[in-house]
């Protein structure tokens, strides 16, 4: 094996347990959520009156858990596919759109990264706070767009480099 598929390996590797965090914190997320909105609706059926920051944090919780696991999900093919057409296509053919479609969603994904850094910084400079009872500053659940643009990005790294091993080449 030359140095630069063991490079190439471990980079791959890396990348997945960096997707397999995002999942964990992701799931992290869900199982506090899960807690919280249990608590609203056990205080609200108690006393007969709502709670007044779990809509708020419940909101970014859910856009963690979205943005965090999207990477996880994609190393696991969980994503949902129509597949109609392209199954019609020849194995060749096949390999040639999933590169097409990876280098597109790395575009995508890269404009996730800069076009969130640039809404995190502007919450950052001009002291952005949410108008709930909280007053959460904008920037910090800001940079769950561009991080987890960043982890779907190096994922669908993964996926493209899947497409140029021998499995994929046939060339075993």
């Amino acid at each position: 094996m030359n140095q630069q598929k063991k490079r190439s390996f471990f980079l791959t590797r890396w990348i997945d347990h960096l997707s397999d965090l995002g999942g964990a914190l992701g799931a992290v997320c869900l199982l506090i959520l899960a807690v919280m909105i249990s608590y609203e609706v056990g205080v609200r059926y108690f006393t007969g009156r709502p709670t007044t920051w779990i809509l708020q944090i419940s909101v970014y919780l859910s856009m963690a858990i979205g943005f965090l696991g999207a990477a996880y999900a994609l190393k696991r093919d969980s994503h949902f596919a129509i597949t109609f057409f392209v199954d019609l296509l020849s194995e060749h053919k096949k390999r040639i759109l999933r590169v097409f479609t990876n280098l597109v969603c790395i575009a995508y994904s890269i404009t996730f990264i800069v076009k969130g850094l640039e809404m995190a910084y502007t919450s950052y400079k001009y002291n952005d706070v949410s108008t709930g009872l909280l007053g959460v500053p904008l920037w910090i659940p800001g940079l769950l767009l561009p991080i987890g643009g960043l982890l779907l990005a190096l994922q669908f790294f993964n996926k493209l480099m899947d497409q140029f091993s021998p499995q994929a080449t046939g060339k075993n």
